[in-house]
């Protein structure tokens, strides 16, 4: 009789086992989206960081390029009567 409870016991035993198995690997594979999701926003706010600083340590040569596409549509356009203009209309 004593392995009979035995055995009950062990059956039981091994059922809490995987039922705890199967509860830690739901937890786990929750715990791992949100760490994904963390990485991912952490790893976006860097990408953000990066690029803000590349713009402010090129901010001049940016101005500068600017400055010439202006300058030189605004003078293709007064040599050339080409270009955009705004709010001329012709039929």
């Amino acid at each position: 009789m004593s392995s009979v409870t035995t055995g009950i016991s062990n059956l039981l035993s091994s059922l809490f086992e995987i039922l705890t198995g199967i509860v830690r690997s739901v937890f786990s594979a929750v715990q791992s989206v949100f760490g994904l999701a963390r990485d991912l926003i952490a790893s976006i706010f860097d990408l953000m960081s990066g690029l803000v600083g590349f713009v402010l340590g090129n901010i001049v040569i940016i101005g500068v390029l600017v400055a010439v596409y202006v300058g030189y549509s605004a003078y293709r356009q007064k040599n050339q009567g080409g270009g955009i203009t705004a709010g001329t209309k012709r039929s």
